[in-house]
């Protein structure tokens, strides 16, 4: 009898502790190591485990148990006192970064329809990456952290537009592609305004009940249950998993057990969210990078740059200070999980052919993997390009 499910979580682990321990030793991101890790083992490496929708769909629980303990460092309040930034600066930056990256797509003899899906997947950032990075360095309460995390609740948002107006382009339904999107963006507003609703009034004595009982098991597999259960909520909604995670935590986040579901869930998000690293890493077809590479390589500068370009203005525009726009425009220069979405599923519509598409997913992965240094050199970077002018002399 063979165990196909089993094989592969050895091949898994065994890759990603050789890895891990490889890096750690170079001390380079971990983050590197589990793409190495996917590209390796995966379809277009080794060959030794297929990229299945099963293994993707649970490698996306690591970005939704990220999303949750994130949630836990953003209280209902704070959210509300970031609205301006999450519609304002989020609105501004996804859609002027579509906008152009469409126009120039377009203006390279892609399809109007391509060019939409490409302007879509350019235009947002990894969610799980930035997060991650920035709770790892302690900035997720920083200004600019603050703001990056603003511009990526309204890129999870965005998506649900883009993913209905994809099959509506490519012809597999038949109505009115802005009636369908804005149903839904209505259905998803009611959703939310009804999880916040019921969390507030709930969970406080519901965890306090569960705490009485005096056992961590019950308690962790509440948090875990919670979690899981508001990215279901959302999910069904038309919205994204790790949205509902992230309202979910800030729900939590009012209560006084915020710690101690840090620590309980930190182990599984951790063992997923290397899952999902590996899983991207996956996508990537090296025969194809190398294939396409100057293409690959004129797109990522491009995207790097003009992304950290759009940000920083615009966020000047609203009044941001200029050091901080621009350390939040280099932290959301790169390309994103749910950019890989879109551009899969119009390639699937027909909307992209395969050499544009395998040039996108490189471009994205790519940028991804660059995050870490990105995140290490946003801070300098934004310093130095962001000097205040200097003060004239006494004989001047």
């Amino acid at each position: 009898m063979e165990h196909s499910v089993l094989n592969g979580v050895i091949i898994l682990l065994t890759a990603s502790v050789v890895g891990l321990a490889a890096f750690e030793r170079l001390k380079l991101p971990a983050l590197l190591a589990y793409l190495l890790v996917g590209v390796t083992v995966g379809p277009h490496g080794l060959a030794w485990l297929p990229h299945t929708e099963d293994l993707h769909f649970l490698a996306e629980f690591g970005v939704v148990l990220l999303l949750f303990t994130i949630g836990l460092e953003f209280s209902v309040p704070q959210l509300w006192t970031l609205r301006k930034s999450v519609f304002g600066l989020g609105g501004a930056q996804v859609t002027a970064t579509a906008a152009a990256g469409g126009l120039l797509a377009w203006g390279g003899g892609v399809s109007p329809a391509g060019a939409f899906v490409l302007g879509g997947a350019l235009a947002l950032s990894s969610t799980a990456v930035v997060t991650r990075e920035l709770s790892r360095r302690g900035e997720l309460r920083q200004p600019h952290g603050r703001l990056a995390i603003s511009v990526l609740i309204f890129q999870d948002l965005a998506v649900v537009p883009f993913l209905i107006l994809i099959p509506v382009l490519g012809g597999d339904t038949q109505g009115g592609a802005w009636l369908a999107a804005g149903k839904a963006l209505l259905q998803g507003g009611v959703v939310i305004a009804l999880m916040l609703a019921v969390g507030r009034w709930l969970l406080r004595p519901l965890f306090h009940r569960i705490v009485a009982y005096g056992s961590e098991e019950l308690f962790t597999l509440s948090a875990l249950l919670f979690s899981l259960a508001a990215a279901w909520v959302t999910e069904y909604a038309g919205l994204s998993l790790a949205l509902g995670a992230f309202l979910a935590g800030a729900m939590l986040a009012e209560t006084e057990y915020r710690q101690q579901l840090q620590a309980q869930i930190r182990p599984f998000r951790d063992v997923l969210l290397g899952l999902f690293f590996v899983v991207i890493g996956m996508m990537l077809d090296l025969q194809a990078v190398a294939r396409w590479l100057p293409w690959v390589a004129l797109a990522l500068v491009i995207l790097l740059t003009f992304k950290t370009l759009t940000t920083t203005l615009l966020g000047r525009l609203l009044g941001v200070p200029r050091r901080t726009a621009m350390h939040t425009g280099i932290l959301l220069s790169q390309g994103g999980e749910f950019g890989l979405l879109l551009a899969t599923l119009g390639a699937a519509e027909g909307m992209l052919s395969d050499a544009i598409l395998q040039v996108i997913l490189a471009t994205i992965i790519l940028s991804i993997a660059l995050t870490p240094l990105l995140t290490q050199w946003a801070g300098p970077l934004s310093r130095r390009f962001c000097l205040p002018p200097a003060a004239p002399g006494p004989g001047r």
